[in-house]
């Protein structure tokens, strides 16, 4: 049964204090990878009955609630090891997609500054395969979306655009196209912003629903952006000189101009402009029904992202290009221009000037202490005793 009957809107809502469809294989699975030293949350316990019940807790309040049926074949765990939380998938086998090949050579490569790929801690082989050959388990770092906390400042922004443009531009010179650079597959370490472990769905909670969660900021705990998601991803090869075509509407993100021309493309172009596309909706057009709005002070932006969202895909920079043209972009920022607000455009300039005198009053302050407007997180000791 497809993912979409399942979710078919005409069928009752599951109860949830029962598991629903795509849960039972992590109660089932349980004790096999506690064995392996992974521990799931109480929900998927063999013989777990709801902690609500016979209660007058609501559902909504009780950790053992929080169910994420978009990604049925992910789940967070603590790895008992050192207690810390990680990511478990059951990865595709290669008769659907090269997710677990791919996974595993960006794991394996010599180390690399621009590698911003998701690594692979472990992977292991389950006892029996289900009916489409799915018997491998993938441990991965436990990860959280990359956009909240808000962005408070230019640098902050500058930070997250390196990072994520060098990551494609890695990918890209090992002749892999990632096939759905949107939004949702790019994520951030939790342990610098984070002083406990957020909870995988309600992340307003900590890991362990023992109090809320409060993130700190990107300027004072820098963190390391990755992409994540192969199953769409494939590497070619180039030595022919003739491009890569694959057919279109792929992935995530259906604005691309090929997919709406419903012709064959270039999948690398492609990348480029899922990513410029990231960026625009996110910080210069905003995008409502992303709940995203545009903000202030990042026009040095918008020329190299509309050159990478061109309608006409050879008129897209390559990766290469677009790295070396923020380069130039970043060395001309001023340092009062990094250290300003990144404020939401939609609210009345009124409100942005009110605030400003706190905002810079925070900021000299880190110019005393000589916090670096642009973050790096390579400078972050707890990137060094993780």
């Amino acid at each position: 049964m497809s993912i979409d009957e399942q979710l078919d809107v005409d069928a009752p809502a599951p109860k949830s204090e029962e598991l629903q469809w795509f849960e039972t294989f992590w109660r089932d699975h349980y004790e096999w990878l506690k064995d392996k030293g992974y521990l799931l949350r109480p929900r998927y316990r063999p013989g777990w009955v709801a902690s609500w019940i016979g209660t007058n807790n609501l559902p909504f309040g009780c950790e053992d609630a929080q169910v994420q049926p978009l990604f049925e074949y992910n789940l967070d765990a603590i790895r008992e090891a050192d207690g810390n939380p990680v990511m478990i998938r059951r990865a595709d086998p290669s008769s659907i997609s090269a997710e677990l090949e791919i996974a595993r050579l960006l794991s394996s490569l010599p180390a690399d500054q621009r590698n911003h790929c998701v690594p692979i801690h472990e992977v292991m082989t389950l006892p029996e395969p289900d009916e489409e050959g799915r018997n491998s388990i993938v441990v991965m770092p436990f990860l959280v979306p990359w956009d909240r906390p808000d962005f408070e400042t230019v640098g902050e922004v500058v930070d997250f655009c390196t990072q994520i443009f060098e990551g494609l531009q890695y990918i890209h010179s090992l002749n892999i196209a990632h096939n759905d650079a949107k939004n949702t597959n790019i994520m951030m370490d939790w342990f610098p912003l984070y002083p406990e472990p957020p909870h995988s769905i309600l992340r307003s909670e900590r890991m362990d629903w023992s109090g809320p969660s409060r993130p700190r900021n990107r300027t004072l705990y820098p963190i390391k952006y990755y992409f994540i998601d192969w199953n769409l991803s494939r590497q070619f090869d180039l030595s022919t000189g003739t491009p890569p075509r694959l057919p279109p509407g792929y992935g995530g993100d259906q604005s691309v101009p090929e997919f709406k021309k419903d012709e064959y493309c270039d999948p690398f172009p492609v990348d480029v402009y899922c990513l410029g596309n990231v960026i625009r909706e996110r910080f210069i057009s905003g995008d409502s029904a992303m709940q995203f709005s545009p903000r202030r002070n990042v026009e040095f932006l918008e020329e190299l992202i509309a050159d990478m969202t061109q309608e006409e895909p050879t008129k897209r920079p390559k990766m290469d290009e677009v790295v070396s043209r923020f380069e130039k972009i970043r060395k001309k920022l001023r340092w009062w221009k990094l250290r300003s607000r990144v404020s939401n455009r939609t609210v009345p300039l009124i409100f942005h000037l009110l605030c400003s005198p706190i905002h810079w009053a925070v900021q000299f302050g880190y110019i005393v202490r000589r916090i670096p407007a642009i973050p790096d997180y390579k400078r972050n000791k707890a990137y060094s005793e993780a």
